[in-house]
């Protein structure tokens, strides 16, 4: 019997991808930032949306509200690392945003970054700046990930700069600690 896992065609490799790698970053999504960047109260979408698929809303809703333009997935083969995340717009500026989960920390950071900077850096990205979403946990390791990341010229942030100027909620996240660095 043949498991489903394994695709017959290239384009259902594709397809599965793009509603696989969005689902996976929407998980990691705190209450924060999922009414940040997929919306809140009438305008929450009931599933998520593949690369490039048709996302009916009001003009007023998009203007007030961050647009996530792409879904990323990063394999770093030489430290076994996931790098998930999403690329996110205020008006003309670009951000990647990168979720290091759980795994991460005891992986070497470096080649991992490089990738992570030079994909933000890519014309079809256009990215300004990386924002890391580092898990607030009491483990030691993250805070080697965070000193690792300051060294690179990571340093705190907010969700504020991504926030429509009516959004009410906190701008900090119980969840993941951010971390800003400009591309």
């Amino acid at each position: 019997m043949r498991s489903s896992r394994w695709a017959d065609s290239p384009s259902e490799l594709k397809e599965e991808a793009a509603y696989t790698i969005p689902g996976e970053c929407e998980r990691l999504f705190c209450d924060n930032m999922a009414a940040i960047f997929l919306g809140e109260g009438n305008f929450v979408r009931p599933e998520s949306l593949g690369m490039d698929a048709l996302d009916i809303r009001p003009d007023e809703a998009k203007k007030e509200r961050t647009c996530i333009q792409r879904w990323v997935e990063v394999l770093d083969y030489t430290s076994d690392a996931v790098y998930r995340g999403f690329v996110g717009s205020v008006g003309e500026e670009q951000t990647l945003f990168v979720f290091f989960e759980d795994s991460i920390p005891g992986c070497n950071l470096k080649t991992g970054l490089m990738a992570l900077f030079e994909l933000a850096s890519l014309s079809d990205f256009g990215c300004t700046r990386i924002v890391a979403c580092i898990s607030r946990t009491p483990d030691s390791t993250e805070h080697e990930v965070i000193r690792n990341l300051g060294w690179c010229g990571f340093s705190l942030t907010t969700l504020q700069p991504w926030c429509s100027k009516n959004h009410s909620e906190s701008v900090i996240s119980a969840k993941w600690l951010f971390l800003s660095a400009e591309v």
